[in-house]
């Protein structure tokens, strides 16, 4: 973890100008195409939940500027970042939010989740594992679609994890359009930013 210099960070006047608001933070919701993706994940019998999760960590792992958080007065920037993503019980309808160390490949990382999510009993991660800042929120709300979405969260100016949330894919022209919401802190990034990372998650999963 890297302690940022303010005074020689090139988004000095843009922190500073967003740090006036008491809520900084913005919400977009765009469209992912995941009309190919979505039947190469089921050949391999991914999960497309995980698969998904794994695309979007790949790609904000993949641009720096996604790596800084705010700690009080002062910004730091992280090696990386691990997702805190929803999962639900099918029994009780209750969540669970499990916290998994992103990398190696796409089957490891799904591997991975599967055996967390089953070894986690508690519906909530322990308490140090809530502190972390190094991590990206991500859910899922795979029974509707949507055009806006919000997230809970307290009113905390120096929160700067991501929000990501995606909605049930819907069948549009012969394509599999599926609502994808991302929450970011403006003190942090911009729409410029933003875009990097929905297209560049949209360029993932075309690859596949």
């Amino acid at each position: 973890m890297e302690l940022i210099d303010l005074e020689t960070w090139t988004r000095k006047e843009h922190f500073q100008f967003f740090s006036g608001l008491s809520f900084p933070f913005y919400n977009v919701t765009s469209t992912l195409d995941v009309t190919e993706f979505y039947p190469w994940v089921k050949e391999r019998k991914y999960s497309f939940y995980y698969s998904l999760i794994y695309a979007t960590m790949t790609v904000m792992n993949g641009l720096p500027d996604y790596l800084y958080k705010i700690r009080g007065g002062q910004v730091v920037k992280h090696d990386h970042l691990d997702p805190s993503f929803v999962v639900m019980d099918g029994n009780t309808h209750l969540l669970k939010i499990v916290t998994v160390p992103f990398g190696g490949s796409l089957e490891e990382f799904c591997d991975r989740c599967v055996r967390y999510e089953a070894v986690q009993k508690s519906p909530f991660p322990p308490a140090e594992s809530e502190a972390r800042d190094d991590l990206v929120y991500i859910s899922c709300l795979p029974w509707m679609s949507f055009t806006s979405l919000t997230n809970e969260m307290d009113i905390n100016p120096d929160d700067s994890i991501p929000r990501v949330a995606w909605g049930k894919f819907e069948k549009r022209e012969g394509r599999l359009l599926l609502p994808y919401a991302v929450q970011l802190n403006h003190r942090l990034l911009d729409g410029w930013h933003l875009s990097q990372l929905v297209n560049g998650v949209q360029t993932w999963i075309d690859q596949r």
